[in-house]
């Protein structure tokens, strides 16, 4: 292990549950419940994308810019003032930085969304990069996303481990040649066991981490 790409959302920060309502409290309020599988997969688009997929799909009047600005100022409220961070978060990172391993965020949010958690709580202080789906240019569901990571930082993909609780990006990054942990998360309990089952490292505490 010489390099480590953490995943936000779920995984340091305890953000999911808002992530999967959000959306469906969103379309609500223009009288569209969203199904499982369009919910399903939005989880590894960034906003914008989510976003166009949504316009398009359910075929909305509003403009493009109008459906970011309402999305987004609620997203901001919930990143700077109801967020929390996930059980030794900070502790995790300071133990692999203290062993001078590279950190690197990898996710699917929002640069201008994340910088706000990872600002608030200190999390700049252990990372050497945040790295998003509009700043790599390819989601989380493509090997691409993790194959420019890991250029970008200079490391092999062997050497590099994806610490996330989505299934679809850990089995993405699994195939692109990293090594993976699947961090337990309430929110996407449905497929635990196939994260189980399909990476050689599960795990529900980042403190658990320290035995990898």
């Amino acid at each position: 292990m010489k390099a480590i790409i953490f995943d936000l959302d779920g995984t340091l920060v305890d953000s999911m549950g808002y992530w999967r309502r959000v959306s469906r409290d969103f379309m609500k309020t223009k009288g569209i419940d969203i199904e499982d599988s369009v919910q399903h997969k939005m989880t590894t688009m960034s906003l914008n994308t989510s976003l166009r997929y949504l316009k398009d799909y359910y075929k909305l009047s509003e403009s493009f810019e109008e459906l970011y600005k309402g999305f987004s100022d609620t997203v901001i409220d919930f990143y700077s003032n109801k967020v929390k961070l996930k059980d030794n978060a900070l502790e995790i990172l300071k133990y692999f930085k203290d062993r001078d391993k590279k950190i690197v965020i990898g996710t699917s949010t929002a640069k201008h969304f994340a910088d706000i958690v990872i600002k608030k709580y200190g999390i700049d202080n252990y990372i050497e990069g945040l790295y998003t789906a509009d700043s790599v240019g390819h989601i989380k569901g493509e090997e691409k996303f993790f194959t420019t990571i890991t250029s970008e930082i200079k490391e092999d993909p062997r050497d590099v481990y994806l610490i996330d609780d989505s299934y679809l990006a850990l089995r993405t990054a699994k195939s692109a040649g990293l090594e993976t942990v699947g961090v337990y998360d309430e929110n996407s309990k449905d497929k635990w066991h196939l994260v189980v089952e399909e990476n050689k490292y599960s795990i529900t505490n980042l403190i658990e981490l320290k035995n990898i």
